[in-house]
């Protein structure tokens, strides 16, 4: 179920009190007067990690500002409640578009990848990239789209290039997801391109095209994979995109 209908403003105060009071973790649910609540934490990084995963502080201050300049341009990201230096607590955004997508009808399943796929546009529109829109990033409250984690290569000034790879992932997400609603990519990029007036499909299908030797080279697994029966694996997911594109 999604929260019920907002009756005041949650007060911010009273969210950061039972947020602290709550066990540490990166990521962890608030459920309060019948609403809940996300509350993020900056990830703590060991130093040994830190060249391979960059600091953790950092990455959350980046997402902070982004969550907030995505928001005052409009955009569909979960408002910031409550906030500490190293905390944050979220509005419930709704349920991941990977869970729609498995038990979702027919009808449901098109109608909000394709509405995701419009929001996505609307996000390049503005001049942004999201960086990493895959289904599990991207929610659904029966009411509207909402993008999580900018902190995977977010951009607030974006080049065709990083919308296009936006693009890209976003239907790769599809293919990889399950079989049965890989057909429905047609109708999200279809969607995309109403919303994108030719600006970044025409690219994304070039891109695609210029990626074919990179199949070439791992051909070996796509095949290993085919033959395993493991159709929504990353590989077999990725020959499927360039074939949809190409």
């Amino acid at each position: 179920m999604t929260n019920p209908a907002p009756h005041s403003a949650p007060d911010a105060a009273e969210l950061l009190r039972l947020a602290q009071q709550m066990p540490h973790a990166r990521i962890a649910k608030l459920k309060h007067n019948g609403r809940r609540y996300w509350i993020k934490r900056a990830e703590v990084t060991p130093l040994r990690f830190r060249l391979q995963k960059g600091n953790g502080a950092v990455a959350f201050r980046r997402e902070v500002a982004r969550l907030k300049a995505f928001a005052a341009k409009g955009l569909p990201v979960p408002p910031i409640l409550a906030e500490t230096p190293d905390m944050i607590v979220l509005a419930h955004a709704g349920k991941p578009l990977t869970r729609l997508a498995r038990r979702g009808t027919d009808d449901e399943i098109r109608h909000v990848l394709s509405l995701a796929a419009e929001a996505l546009a609307q996000l390049h529109k503005a001049g942004l990239s999201h960086g990493r829109p895959r289904l599990r990033d991207i929610c659904w409250n029966k009411a509207e789209i909402r993008f999580l984690d900018l902190e995977a290569g977010a951009r607030l000034q974006a080049s065709r290039v990083r919308q296009a790879r936006d693009l890209m992932v976003l239907l790769h997400s599809i293919f990889q997801n399950d079989t049965d609603i890989s057909a429905y990519a047609h109708s999200a990029l279809a969607a995309y391109g109403r919303a994108d007036h030719g600006r970044i499909v025409p690219l994304a299908r070039r891109m695609a095209r210029w990626l074919r030797p990179v199949a070439f080279l791992v051909a070996p697994l796509i095949r290993r994979d085919r033959m395993r029966g493991k159709p929504n694996s990353e590989f077999v997911a990725f020959a499927d995109l360039l074939d949809f594109l190409s």
